[in-house]
């Protein structure tokens, strides 16, 4: 039996990507602390990951450990051996390794920043050490340098690493720190891999700094221990094949546009071409509080906006859903976040003459108010999208198209 060991382990993709692997014999265990001496004695134990808070427990819990294991002071994973005996090293190392290839971030000669200072920020400064940083620095909540002496890296640091989980579902897009005011940064990673796009993240897309989650580095460091506990190697490209199952999966496609666009209808057809589940935010939003149009003419539009924008929150953090939103959820800027840290966002435009305005309170008025409401929206809509479609066919050959883009366009 093989498995992952840590004490709150709900929202792990471990056990799918280990039979992935082709170990069918992959399980969880959450374990409370005066529980692990009886749980590393179990003698049908075969091999074990170890994730947080128990990477410490793990490494004196080994009879043996490798280099890089002693060298980063823990271990995530160990294997039994012939004897009975646990041997344990550390495949967070690989993690990273992978994750700096795949991202092309550089770190030789580079000024690297640490967020964090437990295990895995262990494992990031011996590899940020072997691999030639000019200077490593972490950011501690308990030590200096804290948070508050943040802007003394400003004008140096070039690299900056998430090691803490902060921003990890569900708290998500939280941010310990900006990256405006870092005047040379040069690369963005984020060791967490859920929501897709953690803040730090998010603000590294707009700012155009390039970056990267902590994905492939989960993806990396389960394909070196899968090759321990099995005993068997595996071809180079069973990463990538691995990320793109994954991402494929996933990853929200998200629908804006203007009023009568065809959103919900062309989210129907992608919910049969899929068989992903299509969450229409106005149909959420009507289940809550009965018809849109009354209840904006009764209460106002801003507090129609409020509600649609905590269902909106609600529904971002999930993932390998269709999402329609309303026509107006790009007016509230914070819902580009939820919107975007787990999804593609795709506007749907169709021309303005063509747009259904039947029952739609805000659209209501003719040509001019639905060019007046387009003036004021446009620009909102290209910030939040990252492709526009043009409505001008059926609704399945629409969907394909957006299909066709999204296994394109996974990153």
């Amino acid at each position: 039996m093989f498995g992952l060991l840590g004490r709150t382990l709900v929202h792990t993709y471990s056990p799918m990507i280990h039979k992935a692997l082709g170990n069918t014999s992959y399980d969880i265990f959450e374990m409370e602390p005066d529980q692990l001496q009886d749980f590393f004695n179990r003698s049908d134990l075969q091999g074990l990951n170890i994730t947080i808070p128990y990477k410490i427990n793990a490494l004196q819990a080994c009879h043996h450990i490798s280099d890089i294991a002693e060298a980063i002071g823990c271990v995530n994973t160990m294997v039994r051996q012939a004897d009975g005996s646990w041997y344990g090293t550390n495949t967070d190392y690989d993690g990273f390794l992978a994750t700096l290839d795949w991202s092309g971030i550089e770190v030789i000669h580079k000024h690297c920043l640490i967020l964090g200072d437990g295990a895995s920020s262990n494992t990031v400064h011996v590899a940020l050490e072997r691999l030639g940083a000019a200077s490593i620095t972490h950011i501690s909540r308990h030590r200096f340098p804290t948070y508050e002496h943040i802007a003394q890296f400003y004008e140096r640091a070039q690299i900056i690493i998430n090691c803490t989980p902060v921003g990890m579902y569900p708290q998500c897009p939280d941010q310990s720190i900006r990256l405006a005011p870092f005047t040379h940064l040069e690369g963005v990673i984020d060791l967490v891999y859920n929501p897709h796009r953690t803040g730090i993240v998010l603000e590294a897309e707009t700012l155009g700094i390039p970056h990267v989650n902590g994905l492939i580095f989960l993806l990396a460091q389960a394909i070196a221990a899968s090759a321990l506990f099995l005993g068997r190697t595996y071809d180079e490209s069973i990463l990538v094949d691995l990320y793109k199952q994954f991402r494929q999966a996933q990853e929200n496609i998200v629908l804006i546009g203007m009023p009568g666009a065809g959103k919900s209808t062309i989210g129907e057809a992608l919910a049969k071409l899929t068989g992903r589940t299509l969450v229409d935010i106005d149909n959420r939003i009507t289940e809550e509080v009965g018809s849109i149009s009354d209840y904006i003419l009764t209460h106002g539009e801003p507090a129609f906006r409020t509600i649609e924008a905590k269902i909106i929150s609600d529904v971002g953090k999930q993932t390998g859903l269709l999402i329609s939103t309303g026509g107006g959820a790009v007016t509230i800027p914070e819902n580009f976040a939820p919107l975007r840290q787990n999804g593609r966002i795709y506007e749907i435009y169709r021309p303005l003459e063509e747009l259904d305005t039947t029952g739609r309170v805000l659209s209501s008025g003719g040509i001019e108010r639905l060019q007046q409401l387009y003036n004021e929206r446009a620009a909102l809509y290209a910030t939040f999208r990252q492709v526009q479609v043009l409505n001008n066919g059926t609704p399945e050959t629409v969907a394909q198209c957006i299909l066709d883009d999204l296994y394109k366009n996974l990153v």
